[in-house]
């Protein structure tokens, strides 16, 4: 069944007494989520190995009232929703505006050295575009992206990818990390450290956006145009919501590539 809850769209799987959910958010997904269903109590969390998340509520004929969610102990929120027809195909991939500055940025790689993209860099590289991986190693949404960009990656040799990290951690100590992050999935481009895990350092790091609303945010780049620029992501759990992501990312190499059609 599909839901418009508080949180999001909510796919919600019963099977006896036990429920499956994800939940699609303007910017993600909360996914993999858990529970029981009882009477006219529903629960279902999740664990991700970083973050805790439990929604809970009553259920009355097609509405969800008197729910909370609870994100690890730091957060708690109302939560209710009312029951939507099968299939309502409200999946929807975000973007947002540049503010008109020109894309430049410096992060440091694994080994330690910094690393500057703008557009002179660009057309030095001999690549005909740059996907820009706004990110975190913490963020699983990001792992779910990475691995997209990594299977698509081989497809389009014209373009460059660079993946820019925003870490809790900042010190030396964080580079043995993204070496680490690469190697877990399949990354052949660098993974560069761009500042702390902040929305508001990464726009000020990235420059052409004036606020970063998700991890991850994705720039799709050109020489002499403006970038595209995807806020948030939803992963496989969210099926048909995957399957849009996906089409968007083809999509976008594929122009940058400068090719036409899809490949």
């Amino acid at each position: 069944s599909f839901w418009s809850t508080s949180e999001g769209l909510l796919l919600l799987d019963e099977r006896g007494d036990s429920v499956w959910a994800t939940i699609s958010t303007p910017t993600g997904d909360y996914r993999y989520l858990a529970g029981k269903k009882g009477g006219n109590s529903l629960v279902f969390s999740n664990f991700d190995g970083a973050h805790l998340f439990r929604f809970s509520a009553t259920v009355e004929q097609d509405s969800l009232v008197n729910g909370t969610f609870l994100s690890g102990t730091h957060y708690q929120t109302t939560f209710d929703g009312v029951r939507l027809p099968d299939n309502p195909l409200v999946w929807t991939s975000g973007q947002q505006r540049t503010n008109g500055t020109p894309l430049a940025f410096r992060g440091v790689n694994a080994s330690g050295d910094t690393v500057v993209w703008n557009e002179q860099t660009l057309r030095e590289s001999g690549k005909s575009g740059l996907v820009v991986d706004i990110m975190g190693t913490w963020c699983p949404n990001c792992m779910d992206e990475a691995r997209l960009l990594a299977e698509l990656a081989p497809l389009h040799p014209e373009v460059a990818f660079v993946s820019l990290a925003f870490e809790r951690t900042t010190d030396a100590s964080i580079l043995p990390r993204l070496r680490q992050f690469e190697a877990e999935l399949g990354i052949s481009w660098d993974v560069l450290l761009g500042g702390r895990a902040s929305k508001r350092v990464a726009a000020e790091c990235i420059g052409v956006v004036d606020t970063v609303h998700s991890f991850p945010t994705t720039l799709f780049w050109s020489p002499g145009s403006e970038p595209v620029v995807h806020k948030g992501f939803h992963g496989p759990a969210t099926g048909e919501g995957y399957a849009k992501e996906r089409a968007f990312f083809q999509a976008q190499l594929t122009r940058l590539s400068g090719r036409k059609g899809n490949r």
